[in-house]
Formats: structure tokens, C-alpha cells, sequence
């Protein structure tokens, strides 16, 4: 009980944590809910065709919108565990510049790798790209929690593509997508953290 009160009390409550993450939130919200009183929704979500056709803003809008409430709240639920677990590597508003690169990384990967996905909406590959961020940031502090969070989500990711029936709902490629921008941007933050260290260490 003693560790759960010392663990709450150092997460890093800020305007500057909170409010990307609430933001994202209510996004999400507003266009799920504004699209099912109107026919909206249609015109955000990813759509091969449309986008072939000059729609390329759906590349961004396919992976902020739902198609249903569970998938909807679990993405929301799964992404505020993951500002629990990672949000300090993400400490300033600046470092949420990096989400598109994770929503279109996803829905790109779709795009290229799987042709025969005609619609498709949702955050999860995005936020497969969060978790993958925060676990490699937690493997360069040697926080092997973080390490193994990110093995599962590979594993996971491997037997799904592997052993799961393609008629499944599970978008594979997108999750992919994520995973690979995740990790791509973890690797270049450290890069960038590192020469601001030199950086420091040169002027003093």
C-alpha cells in the first residue's frame, strides 16, 4: 500500500502531461459520437478507394475515429494505462508532435501491406506505436518492466499475423505500422536527448 501511495504520488501531473492526452481523448469522443447523429463518420474514416482518389486526410482521420463503443473505450482505456506506465518519456506538449507520424505510420501500413483492407478505423495501431515508444524508452533506463511490455506486444503481434484467420477483424498491418514508428521515434528521441546532453556538457 505504501509503494502504491509513493508510485501515485510521483506521477508526473502537469498541464503538460494532462492535457495532450485529454485532448486526444476528447477527440476521439466528439467523432464517434457526432458521427453516429450524423453521416460524418463516413467522410473520416480510412477508405482505399477514397484515398486513391485524392482523400489522403483519411490517412490521418481513419486512425482517430471508431467503428463501435468497445473499441472506442478500450482504445481510450488502453491509451490513459499507457500515459500511467510511460507518460515521462513524453514530459513536454512538444514531444506529442511525434502522434501523427504514429496515426499515419499505421494507416499507411495498411495502405502498402494490405491492398485488400478497404475500410478501416481505429487508434490501436497508433497506440501499439505508444507502447512501443515507452518500452523501448524504459530499455534504455534499464526498466526491464517496460522491456518485457514490449516483447509481449511483438509476441502478440507475431501470433496474431501468424495464426490468426485473415477474415479477422484485427488490423494487423496497422498494428505493425504503429510498432515499427514507435520504435523508430523512441530510437531517434534517445539520439536527439543524447546530443542535447553533449550539447550541455560542451558549454559548461
Amino acid at each position: 500500500m505504501i509503494k502504491w501511495r509513493q508510485w501515485w504520488v510521483n506521477l508526473p501531473f502537469s498541464k503538460a502531461t494532462l492535457i495532450p492526452i485529454s485532448v486526444l481523448s476528447l477527440v476521439m469522443l466528439i467523432l464517434y459520437y457526432s458521427g453516429q447523429w450524423t453521416a460524418s463518420l463516413d467522410e473520416w474514416v480510412y477508405h482505399r478507394t477514397s484515398i486513391l482518389a485524392g482523400e489522403s486526410w483519411r490517412l490521418l482521420t481513419g486512425a482517430l475515429v471508431h467503428h463501435d463503443q468497445p473499441h472506442l473505450w478500450l482504445n481510450i482505456l488502453g491509451l490513459w494505462l499507457w500515459w500511467l506506465l510511460f507518460i515521462e518519456h513524453l514530459p513536454s506538449w512538444r514531444d506529442w508532435l511525434w502522434l501523427p507520424v504514429l496515426l499515419v505510420s499505421s494507416t499507411l501500413a495498411m495502405f502498402w501491406l494490405d491492398p485488400q483492407t478497404q475500410i478501416y478505423a481505429g487508434f490501436s495501431g497508433a497506440l501499439y506505436g505508444l507502447y512501443a515508444w515507452g518500452a523501448v524508452a524504459d530499455t534504455f533506463l534499464r526498466r526491464w518492466s517496460g522491456t518485457a511490455i514490449g516483447i509481449g506486444l511483438l509476441v502478440k503481434c507475431t501470433y496474431d499475423t501468424l495464426y490468426l484467420p485473415s477474415t479477422t477483424d484485427i488490423a494487423f498491418m496497422a498494428h505493425w505500422g504503429g510498432i515499427v514508428a514507435g520504435i523508430a521515434i523512441a530510437l531517434l528521441h534517445q539520439r536527439l536527448l543524447r546530443q542535447k546532453r553533449h550539447s550541455a556538457g560542451q558549454s559548461r
